[in-house]
């Protein structure tokens, strides 16, 4: 029996209940429902109003009609602001949604099923399925009927396309893959006008052509990674080594190959992976000197920029700059830090931006050129090319094809570009983080040619040699297992000898004549043994020259009396002590310098002047240092002094001059560090009550005197050479000056012991010599 469908409520008396006003708002409200119920979800929460239910009668059923507790279970925070009295009467008012606005802002359904739109690239929000977004549509067409609204709103008008990029994007492996992908540029080869078409090679000619040409050079390059043709007479080609792209790049490459004249074009730059950042440049220090003192750690450093950063709490700015050497790329990075004036900076990678993927057709931002169908566009302008017809942009209008906007369509400035980045950041972050995808390895990364050393990789089994045994016996010549015992008594009394007239016949078994034996030699008692034994002649010969060479050569305590017999008194040797000078122009620059200095000379007790503000930076294993600041802040004094000795040091307030005693050594001795500048006024008498016996005065002192290998005296070296001869002190010649931009001779050693001699050490970066003090009584 089939049922009759009832027939839908008069729902007149209902609406007679509001107002115009608020039946416009009603609809609004519905139309925007509509347009997010693909976000909403799938269970509707209804709260009936006891008030408007009561209108409805409950015996009439409702089929695929939506209550009208839906109407009032949207929040009010979503309905549109209420207009006032004159703005209702301003604008017109229909009684019901036009149906062309409602396609718009209602996504069409179909009698087919769809894939959810999650599944595809394109999503760009929304995870419902499909059966909801039906219902809902249903829904909203029922109760677009009953509703007013205006047509002019701007809620009512499809989405822009900037709206477009505001929700979350949607990312797939290859775009993942080709943000944090770094691909070596291309090189690329062009063959002369004057070869005929015919003439050009194929790309895999060419490919053949640059393997012979490789090999002939002596080139270690493995593969090409690309090798196509790139215009009628040029092609391109690549390398996926990155050592390879260096040896390729650095190469000065023929001008013909196989008898064809070509043009090889480079990349212009490097690319991001060869890359490197000093971090944290103070701003006090000028870009072009720290430019200059880069150059001079690395060589191969090219391509300098500096990057500033805003929201570092100290001023300071990165420098970045290129290395075209894979040696000194690779030995920078495992150093981690480089000198720049008295600072001692961090040295890193530099850490490249994620890739966009873009299209070079219509220059927009999510797809690649080969998935538009969008004809080639100019960058600037976007107004498409014509072949054959030169383009010239109108007015150098700028365009953008994301937003519109009069900027270029890839620049940081638009807010999609922005966006994107953005969004293109967390989706590859996590990708990163879950182990999605991973990062290309750096070039620190690259393998070294093996070197074999053989302390590091020992043989495990040595060349076995195979020996002949000393003769050839059967059962039928002897028993070795009956006479082994009598053999082992003929060889342990040449053990326990330690001369040839030590008796034998205790060692042998006995025989009838003792006397006769007792006068033989060992040599005669064995071989009267063997006799005895009845040995055959042949055993007898072969053993005969193993006996002669036993009892020949020498034992242990034949050489033990030898040596006893011929006592060698024991020479005391003395080595005196090597005390360092160096005036190091900032320890925050050359502080791995002095260190190397340290251990070349080998010296326990060093001076080091003009230290600056960096002295405490860097420490010097096992050493103590002292050290007394200067009047400005690249002076100062450090005295270092070996851990293995005593060191005690002399308080005083005098800048630049360090006293400090040392013990542990053939005689207590004296050390005087002192640094003396152009600027600073000294009286020398101050030092006067701290020279005892042993001191060694020793430092930069700016002073010269023509009696202290100088060509001249100056006011200051008088001053010193009186004060010198009061005191007695004596100077300690040496073999050169110290000063590398003059024959000046300012660091100067004094001292009171009896004999001294001083030496120039040709080393080091800085404008002074270090010199070497030696003294045969300490």
């Amino acid at each position: 029996m089939a049922h009759s469908i009832p027939p839908a409520p008069d729902l007149s008396l209902f609406f007679n209940r509001f107002s115009q006003e608020e039946l416009h708002q009603i609809g609004l409200a519905l139309i925007q429902r509509s347009q997010i119920s693909s976000s909403s979800s799938d269970k509707q929460q209804h709260v009936i109003n006891p008030g408007v239910s009561q209108h409805i009668s409950r015996t009439q059923p409702i089929d695929n009609r939506p209550l009208i507790d839906t109407v009032t279970s949207i929040p009010s925070p979503s309905f549109p602001p209420i207009m006032n009295h004159q703005q209702i009467q301003q604008q017109p008012i229909v009684s019901k949604v036009c149906p062309h606005m409602e396609k718009e802002c209602t996504p069409v359904s179909s009698s087919t099923t769809r894939r959810p739109a999650s599944d595809s690239f394109d999503n760009v929000g929304g995870s419902s399925s499909y059966n909801n977004n039906k219902k809902q549509k249903n829904n909203d067409d029922n109760l677009s009927s009953y509703v007013q609204a205006e047509p002019q709103q701007p809620t009512l008008r499809p989405p822009s396309p900037l709206s477009t990029h505001t929700r979350q994007l949607s990312f797939n492996m290859n775009i993942l893959k080709r943000a944090v992908s770094n691909n070596l540029p291309c090189f690329f080869i062009t063959f002369d006008q004057s070869i005929e078409i015919n003439n050009i090679p194929s790309s895999i000619q060419v490919a053949i052509m640059l393997k012979k040409l490789f090999s002939n050079s002596q080139l270690h390059i493995k593969d090409l990674s690309l090798c196509t043709q790139a215009g009628e007479r040029r092609f391109k080609f690549a390398v996926s080594d990155k050592a390879d792209f260096l040896t390729l790049f650095n190469w000065t490459w023929p001008d013909n190959i196989e008898n064809k004249k070509v043009e090889i074009a480079k990349p212009r730059s490097l690319p991001d992976c060869y890359s490197l950042v000093v971090r944290y440049v103070p701003t006090e220090v000028n870009y072009e000197i720290a430019r200059s003192e880069i150059i001079k750690s690395i060589s191969s450093a090219v391509s300098f920029s500096s990057i500033n950063y805003q929201q570092r709490r100290r001023p300071s700015y990165d420098i970045r700059f290129s290395v075209h050497n894979l040696e000194q790329y690779q030995t920078a990075l495992q150093l981690g830090r480089i000198a720049i004036g008295q600072h001692f900076l961090p040295l890193t990678n530099y850490h490249t931006s994620y890739r966009m993927t873009y299209c070079t057709a219509c220059w927009k931002i999510g797809h690649m050129r080969s998935q538009c169908q969008f004809p080639v566009c100019c960058r600037k302008c976007l107004v498409p090319y014509t072949n054959g017809v030169k383009h010239i942009c109108q007015d150098n209008a700028l365009r953008c094809a994301q937003c519109g906007e009069n900027h270029f369509s890839l620049e940081a400035i638009c807010p999609i570009v922005k966006k994107y980045k953005d969004e293109l950041k967390l989706a590859v972050d996590n990708a990163l983080s879950t182990g999605v995808i991973k990062r290309p390895p750096l070039v620190d990364n690259l393998p070294r040619p093996f070197q074999l050393h053989h302390k590091e990789f020992p043989t495990l089994h040595k060349e076995q040699t195979v020996s002949r045994t000393a003769w050839h016996t059967t059962d039928k010549d002897i028993s070795f297992s009956s006479s082994n015992n009598d053999m082992t008594e003929l060889i342990m009394p040449n053990k326990y000898s330690s001369s040839l007239n030590v008796h034998a016949q205790s060692f042998f078994p006995s025989s009838s004549d003792h006397l006769s034996s007792s006068i033989k030699s060992p040599f005669e008692n064995a071989l009267s043994k063997l006799d005895s034994w009845k040995f055959p002649f042949k055993t007898q010969k072969r053993i005969v020259p193993i006996l002669s060479d036993w009892f020949s050569s020498s034992t242990l305590n034949n050489v033990l009396s030898h040596w006893e017999n011929n006592p060698c008194p024991s020479r005391n040797k003395f080595t005196p002590v090597n005390i360092l000078t160096y005036n190091v122009e900032g320890w925050g620059t050359r502080a791995l310098e002095a260190i190397d200095l340290i251990y070349k000379v080998d010296s326990p007790i060093c001076v080091f002047t003009e230290v600056g503000e960096l002295w405490d930076t860097i420490k010097v294993p096992h050493f103590s240092s002292f050290h007394q600041k200067g009047t400005n802040h690249s002076g100062g004094v450090m005295i270092l002094i070996g851990k293995h000795l005593k060191a005690t040091r002399i308080d005083t307030d005098i800048e630049n001059t360090v006293i400090v005693d040392v013990f542990g050594l053939s005689e207590q001795i004296r050390i005087i560090g002192i640094y003396w500048p152009q600027g600073q006024k000294r009286n020398l008498n101050d030092i006067s009550p701290f020279l005892i016996k042993g001191t060694l005065l020793i430092g930069d002192f700016n002073a010269t005197s023509d009696v202290w290998c100088s060509p001249y005296t100056d006011p200051r070296g008088t001053t010193l050479m009186k004060w010198i001869e009061d005191t007695d002190l004596a100077f300690i010649p040496t073999n050169h000056h110290s000063s590398k931009r003059s024959n000046r001779h300012i660091d100067l050693p004094f001292t009171n012991l009896n004999r001294a001699d001083c030496e120039t050490i040709f080393f080091g970066t800085s404008d002074h010599w270090p010199l070497v003090v030696r003294s045969p009584d300490i």
